[in-house]
């Protein structure tokens, strides 16, 4: 008994030295990450670890970042001053912990209110998504992919497996890295946490909680079991990256395994991702994977502090919701009143829009029931993903800012969120899907001209066109920029007002030079056009060397 004692006042000791304001560490011990300068060879890093003992235990592709661990008795914050008076780095930071995003209930009826709300729960009927009207438009499909970055899936559950993405590259347990994208026999996604090739839903506290978010996506519809998701038909591709740390007392997703399931992701082709989890400090190098993926990412709002009351992100962000990137959506939860949920973070410049996140009920592991109902943003977070996928079935060469236009114009107004969300609206699925049935006002094309495959220093040609889809004159604003392999922004032309008559279509071919020194990789070049009513963009893909 004694010796157990002593053990757990270790680890409290261990847990208080790392913790912030909230009560939970911040960082995990004995690890940095770090992003190293372009100019640095790869010698220079090797002697940089050496000296102190340390190892790179992974380098993320596209970042140059480097995940390190520390030798013994090397503090994080000894380690963060040395690599920053090295001369060649350009950031380190803690290896930042997040934290889940949702609350457990027990089970009742099965009434999936947020979908399709008729008062069955007590609550104001039309407080939903209007899913069964998007689903007139379209029922999902198996070609979008969908990343769920959590807990991990249940993949065998009767009412998911048919839905679970599967990586066509890769042939099951031989052992080989048959797509050669770094990752041995992922056939069904990967775990991050652990590093290896099973992302099953874990058996620990924080199990439970993936099979969820992942059920409010895309649980199999019409197949007369248990529930449906918002696309009956999708690829879920589970990628897990929480695991139990401290003894088991605590389950965290650390910087570092967030940073490769981004990676991951953006790499075998999922335009969207789920992300219900957050807290902590801001990393930058989260924000430059994120960045990077030029997917659209979701993410919960969070459910404010100790005394389940939520905070207002606006005076004190919640990252990685909190980003001020393009393509992060922060989502907020209601009830089935259409009332912000006690527990939910808001903030009317850093949390986008609601979505119903209140006794959500949705799949989890068989093992523990098959179906529960949970509270959180965590909850609302895939709502939002969910709606997101099906417009993607609808019309698949969607860009992140389309989908994050349409999503966000597209609300049902609450008088209860003006103020407290951006958009002041709770989502809606069938208002949503019915911009892609109408179409844009004006709508821009990007076509090559000439190679898409351009060596530095030499130049490349592009044709932009608008098109007026209506008979009223119409005012647009227009520009063409580039999203480079880092996934930065640079404005190639514009923007410029275009004044189109009524069926109008301007044409304009574009040649830029390629600049000597700019980064080697994939490129899109977007035309965009918008207005208050209308937005629309096309991509071009280009390869620089």
């Amino acid at each position: 008994m004694t010796i157990l004692r002593t053990i757990i006042g270790l680890m409290l000791l261990v847990l208080s030295s790392q913790a912030h304001a909230g009560g939970l560490p911040e960082y995990a011990p004995g690890e940095v990450l770090v992003k190293f300068n372009q100019s640095a060879t790869s010698a220079q890093i090797r002697q940089l670890n050496s000296t102190i003992g340390a190892t790179t235990i992974k380098t993320f592709r596209g970042l140059n970042i480097h995940h390190i661990r520390l030798p013994n008795g090397y503090t994080v914050k000894q380690a963060l001053n040395y690599f920053k008076s090295s001369g060649i780095v350009q950031y380190a930071e803690p290896n930042y912990y997040r934290y889940l995003n949702a609350v457990p209930n027990d089970p009742q009826f099965p009434q999936m209110w947020g979908l399709d709300n008729t008062g069955q729960t007590g609550g104001t009927p039309n407080a939903d998504i209007d899913a069964p009207l998007a689903w007139d438009i379209s029922t999902g499909s198996q070609q979008v992919i969908v990343a769920d970055l959590d807990t991990g899936l249940d993949m065998t559950h009767p009412d998911i497996a048919a839905n679970l993405w599967t990586n066509p590259g890769e042939i099951p347990a031989n052992g080989i890295d048959d797509d050669g994208n770094g990752y041995i026999d992922d056939v069904h996604g990967w775990d991050f946490g652990e590093n290896d090739n099973d992302p099953s839903d874990s058996v620990v506290a924080c199990g439970g909680h993936g099979t969820h978010t992942a059920g409010t996506i895309g649980a199999v519809g019409n197949n007369a079991v248990g529930v449906t998701g918002i696309n009956w038909s999708v690829s879920l591709m589970p990628l897990k990256i929480f695991k139990p740390v401290f003894f088991g007392l605590l389950c965290t997703a650390d910087s570092a395994a967030i940073i490769g399931a981004v990676n991951y992701a953006a790499m075998m082709g999922a335009k969207v991702s789920n992300n219900s989890y957050g807290g902590g400090p801001a990393s930058q190098a989260e924000m430059d994977a994120i960045a990077a993926s030029r997917s659209l990412y979701v993410a919960a709002a969070g459910n404010g502090g100790a005394d389940g009351i939520g905070d207002n992100n606006d005076l004190v962000p919640q990252y990685p919701s909190s980003y001020p990137l393009d393509n992060v959506l922060a989502v907020a939860a209601t009830d089935h009143n259409d009332v912000l949920a006690v527990f939910s973070n808001y903030g009317v410049t850093s949390v986008d829009l609601a979505a119903p996140g209140v006794q959500i009920l949705s799949t989890v592991p068989v093992r523990d029931g098959s179906y529960a109902l949970f509270d959180g943003t965590s909850m609302a977070t895939p709502h939002v993903t969910g709606v997101a996928a099906l417009m993607l079935s609808q019309d698949p060469s969607l860009t992140f800012r389309e989908l994050r236009w349409r999503i966000l114009n597209s609300v049902n107004p609450v008088a209860g969120l003006s103020g407290m969300v951006a958009t002041g609206g709770r989502l809606n699925a069938n208002n949503a899907m019915a911009l892609g049935v109408a179409g844009p006002d004006v709508s821009v094309t990007v076509t090559p001209v000439g190679p898409t495959n351009v060596t530095r220093g030499s130049s490349l040609s592009y044709q932009v066109t608008l098109t007026n889809n209506t008979a009223t004159a119409q005012t647009v604003s227009a520009q063409v920029y580039a999203i480079l392999p880092n996934g930065s922004d640079y404005v190639l032309d514009g923007p410029l007002n275009v004044n189109l008559p009524p069926s109008g279509v301007v044409s304009r071919t574009f040649t830029k030079t390629v600049p000597a020194g700019a980064p080697v990789g994939a490129y899109d070049i977007i035309g965009q056009a918008q207005n208050v009513a209308t937005f629309d963009e096309s991509a071009a893909a280009y390869q620089i060397n």
